[in-house]
Order: C-alpha cells, then structure tokens, then sequence
C-alpha cells in the first residue's frame, strides 16, 4: 500500500484570466505527515481549469451509483467538461503509478515526478483496449460524430465475441470473413455494406494504430488485395436526374421547415456537395475551407476554395447568421458541445423534411443530403469538366474516391450508351 493519498480540488480562492479556476492535486504523506498542493498544467494548450458548477459535472459528481450506494458507471459529458474529465482521468493514472513507485520517497519526489512524466509508448495486446483509447482521443479532439462510430463498433465486437478477451493476434482473414458473414446476417437486422464497410475501416484503423507499436503484426496483416477485401458501398448516393434537380430548384412553399431543407440542400449542390456541419462553420466572408469529414484523417491539409454566388446569397438572406457566422444554425456564443448539439438537430431536422419532399416532388425514395455532392459531380462531368479537377474541386486525397461518384453515372447511363450502340 502507497504511503501517499491524493485528490483533485478546484481551488475557488481566485480566478484566474478566464474567468475559471484551477484545478489542483492535494498530495499527502501519511508517514511523514506532510501535505503539499500543486497546479496541474496546460495540456496541449488547454487549461486545467473549470467554474464551480462544471466541477461538479466534471469530477465531485461524475460517478453514478445504485441504490447501494455502489459505483455503476459514470455520468456523461461533452465538449470541454469531457476533454478535462478525460485529462483529470489520465493524470490520476499517472499520479497512482507514480506514488507505487520504490524510489520516491517524499511529497516534491511525486510533484517532481509528475510534472515531468512522460508516458511510455507500450504496445498493449488488447483490441477494446485501443479502441476505447482511440474512442477518448477522438473526444478530445471534438470529434464526437467519428467517436460514436467507433464506439458503435467496438460494441458489436464485444457483443460477437461476448465480451471474451480479444487480441490483435486474432483479427486474422478467417475471422474477419466470419464477423462479415455474422454482420450481413444478424439476427437484429442484415447491415449493408455501406455500414459494414464503416465498421471494418474502424477496425482496419485500430489495427493499423497497434501495427505502429508492434511491427510482428505486418507479417500476418489481414486486410488488402487476396486478403479481406472491405466492402464497398451499396451505391445508393447518387446524382439527381436532370428533370429532378430542376423540380427542386423552382420549388417554394409557405412551409418554412420544407422550403428550409430544400433551400440548405441547394446550398450544398451549389457549393460543390459541401456538408451541413462545413455550412453551419462558414464565415462571413471566408474565402476557403477545410472538409471537417478529413481534417484529421489525411496527412496533407486541403483547403477547398468557396465562392458563393447569387443563388447562396438568396438563401443566406433568408437564414442569415448571427456575428461572424454566415448561417443560422450556431452562432458565436456557442460552446463547442453546443455547436455539435445545434449542427446535429439541424441534420435531423433537415433529413426529415428531405424525405417529405421525396413525396412531394416524387423523388427517388433513397434521396438524401449527400446527393447534393453526388449531383454536383455528375453534372460537372457531363458538362465535360476534366474528371482530375473534379476531384480536386471534391477535395478528394486520391482519384479513386472521386471514380466510385464517376462509376455511378456510368451504370445510370448504359441503357443510352447500349442504344447510341444499336445494342438489343
């Protein structure tokens, strides 16, 4: 047993410029029956620091408990509660390792220690593991839409598995092709391989991540050509026929919600396919931007120019935004947790009325926000704008993201090539 105890405290004698205060280690030596108190620092830039009300949510009352009494689990949090709980978690591990340890002997040993640590770069053999790590990495990173896939997947692995021990070792070509077998099969509901695909790209990422620490894991690696091959997309995102698109843009109604979708969605097509939640982070006056879907998952940044023209400027004069904000759907007040939360009600609402519309307008039944893109991509190719431009104006990393948009007008266009062929 460690002679040392220790806790976090949020020290409310002063505030610091942010108007917060900060958060401290309270350090005890029960043998010499010394105390010493010392502020954790900046990680990675972020303060350590909270008001009274979000300490309570962030620490004295993050453990749910049963009518026992009994911990159960915690209470959830997001945006900058969650970074800081995360954080304070992390450096509680660090704080127990270090005070087990033979060679610190008093309270400026553990202060010294602590302020100084630098985590060891372990390869650890276990699959949730990682993944749960990742999981917490993409939170503090405010990306909560990937974090939530990845949590999703790591909870059909335990639920395949039923939660037995899985390592790295066992993701082999066989198992893989028997997980993809169980999961077009399921017993819940047969997944498509749109959502399959998702899910086996989170499990080729992890495994990837622990590749990077335990290299004996290339020479079995399971994914790739005559190994398992992840499936591709079902193909249902595609470009709105002509005589479709043009229904949508003469459309008007006295319902704000529909007209609303339809204006947004028309956003979207005449800013090359962008995403409502790059629509919602737009500026006034931005002149490029950075597709939110790849800012951390590609090694070069690409900045996409934006261009609005006097179709987006109508549709901007209906749902101007407050402050710098070009729309109305966050504004400059918002916490980060509050924006995602704005951005994902506005999705929903959105993709609500899209289907409406499918009924109004007889649109293909699987229409949805993202054939904005695909309708832009298709129409520009027919125009005849060179297919490697495209892909650039997409901001597409390799071409052959933006051939899987191509191939879909392909197979939409065979009957005419197969009559300009006189084929029967």
């Amino acid at each position: 047993m460690s002679k040392f105890n220790f806790n976090f405290y949020l020290d409310i004698r002063e505030k610091l410029k942010s108007g917060l205060h900060s958060i401290k280690v309270n350090l005890y030596d029960k043998e010499n029956k010394e105390a010493i108190t010392f502020t954790i620092k900046k990680v990675k830039g972020l303060e350590i620091s909270a008001s009274k009300d979000d300490w309570l949510d962030i620490w004295e009352n993050k453990n749910k408990k049963d009518s026992f009494g009994d911990v159960t689990g915690e209470t959830t949090v997001y945006g900058r509660k969650s970074n800081i709980r995360n954080i304070l978690k992390a450096k509680q591990n660090i704080l127990n390792e270090i005070i087990k340890r033979e060679d610190i002997f008093n309270v400026n040993d553990v202060k010294k220690e602590f302020n100084s640590y630098t985590p060891p770069n372990v390869f650890v053999n276990d699959v949730y593991f990682l993944f749960d790590s990742y999981v917490k990495k993409l939170i503090t990173e405010n990306r909560y839409k990937t974090a939530a896939s990845y949590k999703t997947t790591l909870n059909n692995l335990k639920n395949y598995n039923n939660n037995l021990p899985f390592r790295f070792n066992d993701i082999s070509i066989d198992w893989l092709k028997s997980y993809d077998r169980n999961r077009r099969t399921n017993k819940n509901g047969n997944v498509s391989a749109g959502t399959l695909g998702i899910e086996m790209r989170n499990i080729r990422s992890v495994y990837n991540l622990a590749k990077k620490l335990n290299k004996s894991l290339e020479v079995n690696y399971p994914f790739g050509k005559d190994k398992y091959i992840i499936p591709e997309s079902d193909g249902n995102n595609k470009g709105l026929e002509d005589e479709a698109l043009k229904k949508l843009k003469d459309f008007k109604s006295d319902n704000w919600y529909l007209q609303m979708a339809r204006d947004f969605w028309m956003f979207s097509y005449y800013a090359r396919g962008m995403n409502l939640k790059d629509m919602a982070k737009l500026k006034i006056g931005q002149k490029e931007f950075i597709r939110s879907k790849t800012e951390f998952t590609t090694k070069k940044v690409i900045k996409i120019p934006f261009r609005i023209n006097d179709k987006q400027k109508e549709i901007v004069k209906k749902y101007k935004g407050t402050g710098k904000y070009l729309l109305d759907i966050i504004d400059d007040r918002d916490s980060l947790e509050a924006q995602q939360k704005k951005i994902n009600n506005k999705l929903s609402s959105v993709a609500k009325q899209l289907k409406n519309l499918v009924k109004v307008l007889d649109l293909p039944k699987e229409f949805s926000f993202i054939w904005a893109r695909h309708t832009y991509a298709t129409n520009v190719l027919k125009a005849g704008v060179n297919p490697k431009a495209i892909s650039e104006s997409l901001g597409h990393t390799h071409f052959k993201t933006s051939e899987n948009y191509f191939n879909n007008l392909l197979k939409d266009s065979q009957n005419e090539i197969d009559d300009a062929l006189e084929i029967d």
